[in-house]
């Protein structure tokens, strides 16, 4: 990100009256069940999107994958990785168990879903981002001038692209997928406050007869009948 974005970010979370500005830039998120390609599609709409004409003093686009947790994180004094384990939707049962043993102190699962929620929301403000996951259509789904994507494909589908990225058999992929996709659903719920709801989504897309430009192509597309571009 950056720098300036930061320090934006770095004063909504020291001064959330910020965030309570009517308005917003455009902003994308991207959902997906466990094997559809949300990072190469985000990165590839991002790119496409920078190529449309537009105003000199519009920002940028820029795709959000990783960078909501190493804010979030910095924030609270945890180590990236003890974080993603959160954002992987484990939630409660793991904070209560060991985040005593952080060395700054116990941080309550309601500070820390407070703290990602200030970033997502900060990202909105500031506009022009495609996010992918990490549970930010739960922050961002009554939010205006947004487009909330959820890829889809039928789990036979996805089976052989899990075991040709984590290279294991079948039966390994087919649990893989049902638990990491539980997991999301859960800090979707997490982030948004209610039961998971399909309804959340602008457009779901099914990756099994979509390739990823004709994916790219439709999301652009509903981009621009919303009027976001």
């Amino acid at each position: 990100m950056e720098n300036l974005l930061r320090i934006y970010i770095e004063r909504a979370l020291r001064e959330p009256e910020i965030l309570k500005v009517p308005g917003s830039g455009p902003v994308v998120t991207i959902s997906r069940e466990y094997g559809c390609p949300s990072k190469p599609i985000g990165q590839s709409l991002t790119e496409t999107l920078n190529k449309i004409p537009r105003e000199a003093h519009l920002s940028k686009w820029r795709f959000i994958n990783k960078e909501v947790v190493e804010s979030a994180a910095q924030e609270l004094n945890l180590q990236t990785n003890d974080l993603n384990y959160f954002m992987s939707g484990v939630g409660k049962g793991f904070l209560e168990d060991i985040m005593v043993s952080f060395t700054s102190g116990y941080v309550s699962n309601p500070r820390i879903r407070h703290t990602i929620t200030n970033i997502v929301m900060a990202m909105a403000q500031h506009g022009y981002f495609v996010i992918a996951g990490r549970g930010s259509v739960g922050v961002l789904y009554r939010k205006p001038n947004t487009l909330h994507v959820r890829l889809q494909a039928p789990l036979e589908w996805r089976i052989p692209e899990i075991c040709k990225l984590l290279q294991v058999n079948e039966k390994e992929a087919v649990k893989i997928a049902y638990d990491t996709d539980k997991k999301r659903m859960a800090l979707i719920e997490l982030m948004s406050g209610h039961k998971y709801n399909p309804y959340l989504f602008d457009l779901i897309i099914n990756c099994s007869t979509l390739g990823q430009q004709e994916i790219v192509e439709t999301i652009i597309g509903t981009m621009q009948a919303k009027k976001m571009i």
